[in-house]
C-alpha cells in the first residue's frame, strides 16, 4: 500500500495539536520515570482544571469571531467576592452565588457591547481590555489591595482541594463536566450551530437571520461565569484570593484555546481542541519548570509558543 506523501504532509497539517502533545508526552515520560504513575496524571490533571475551565469560556468568544481578555480580571473579582461573602455569611453557596452572578454580569456586559459596536477581532480586544481594567480596578478597590482569607469550612475547601474516590480531583470533575455540556450545546443543539455559524462568517450568518448580536452576548456572558467558577475553584484550593490572582489567567486560556486547534478564522473547533490544548500548555509549564527556567524565560517561551500556534493556523488555510 502507497502512501502519498501528500496526504501525509496534509494529515500533519490538521493534526499538529496532536503530533505535539504527543511530544510533550515522550519528554514527560523521559524527564521523570514517574509521569505515567496515576497519582501524577491526577496531579496534572489537577494542576490545568482552573486555566481547563478558563479555557472553555475563551473558546466560547473564540468560536464566534471574538475573544476575551477580562477573563482574568473576572476570576479575580470573582474569587475575591466569593471568599468574603462566604467569610461573611459562613455560607460557601452564597459565595458561590454572588461570584457566578458578577462574573455573569461583567460578561453580559461585555456582550452587549459586543452587540452595540457590531464588533469582531478588533473591537472585542479593546472592549475586554477596557473590562479587564475596571474588573482589577473593582477587585482592588473591594479588597483595599489586600489578600482576603477564608474560614476554611470543609465544603468549601471541597470544590478545590477535595478528591473523588481519593483520586480524582473535584475540580478535574467540574472542569470535565464543564467541557461535556458545552460541546453537547455547539455540536447537538441549534443555539451551537447558531454560534458557530456566526463565527465562520458573520454575513452569512446575518443573511440567514441568525442573530449575530444575541450570540455574542450568550459567549461572553458564559465565558464570564466560567471565569467566575475557575476564580471559585481557585479560592476553595487556597481558601484565600488575591486581587490580582487572575493576573495572566486569560493569556493561559488564550494559548491552550489555540494550541489546542480552535480557530479564529473560520469558527471551528470544540472541547476535544481545549482539552489538547489545555495538557500541551500544562505540560510545556511542568517541563519547563522541572528544567529550572526562569519566570520571565517561561513567558518569552509561551509567547513563541502561542505565535508558532497563530502561524499554523493560517497555514491549515491554504
Amino acid at each position: 500500500m502507497n502512501i502519498d506523501r501528500r496526504t501525509i504532509f496534509h494529515w500533519c497539517r490538521d493534526n499538529t495539536n496532536l503530533l505535539v502533545l504527543f511530544a510533550m508526552v515522550v519528554t514527560g515520560s523521559i524527564m521523570t520515570e514517574h509521569f505515567f504513575t496515576v497519582s501524577n496524571l491526577m496531579n496534572l490533571f489537577n494542576r490545568v482544571s482552573i486555566n481547563g475551565i478558563m479555557a472553555v469560556g475563551f473558546t466560547l468568544t473564540f468560536l464566534v469571531g471574538g475573544f476575551d481578555l477580562s477573563i482574568g480580571a473576572t476570576l479575580s473579582l470573582a474569587a475575591v467576592l466569593c471568599i468574603s461573602v462566604e467569610t461573611a455569611t459562613g455560607v460557601p453557596l452564597y459565595g458561590y452565588i454572588t461570584a457566578i452572578s458578577v462574573g455573569a454580569a461583567m460578561g453580559l456586559f461585555n456582550g452587549i457591547l459586543m452587540k452595540i459596536t457590531r464588533g469582531e477581532s478588533g473591537e472585542a480586544f479593546l472592549i475586554t481590555l477596557g473590562t479587564s481594567l475596571v474588573g482589577t480596578s473593582l477587585a482592588m478597590t473591594y479588597s483595599k489591595g489586600l489578600d482576603v482569607y477564608g474560614t476554611g469550612a470543609p465544603w468549601y475547601k471541597l470544590v478545590g482541594q477535595g478528591r473523588i474516590g481519593g483520586l480524582l480531583p473535584v475540580a478535574t470533575f467540574i472542569w470535565f463536566v464543564i467541557m461535556i455540556i458545552v460541546q453537547i450545546l455547539i455540536k447537538r443543539t441549534k443555539l451551537g450551530k447558531h454560534m458557530l455559524i456566526t463565527g465562520a462568517n458573520k454575513h452569512a450568518a446575518y443573511l440567514s437571520g441568525i442573530n449575530v448580536g444575541r450570540m455574542k452576548i450568550i459567549a461572553f456572558t458564559c465565558a464570564g461565569m466560567l471565569a467566575a467558577i475557575a476564580g471559585i475553584v481557585m479560592a476553595a484550593r487556597t481558601t484565600a484570593a488575591s486581587p490580582r490572582s487572575g493576573t495572566g489567567a486569560d493569556f493561559d486560556a488564550a494559548i491552550a484555546t489555540i494550541i489546542g486547534g480552535n480557530s479564529l478564522i473560520d469558527g471551528k473547533g470544540g472541547m476535544v481542541q481545549v482539552f489538547i490544548g489545555v495538557l500541551i500548555y500544562g505540560l510545556i509549564t511542568n517541563i519547563l519548570n522541572l528544567m529550572a527556567i526562569e519566570s520571565h524565560v517561561q513567558f518569552i517561551i509561551k509567547g513563541l509558543v502561542l505565535l508558532l500556534a497563530i502561524c499554523l493556523d493560517k497555514l491549515k488555510e491554504r
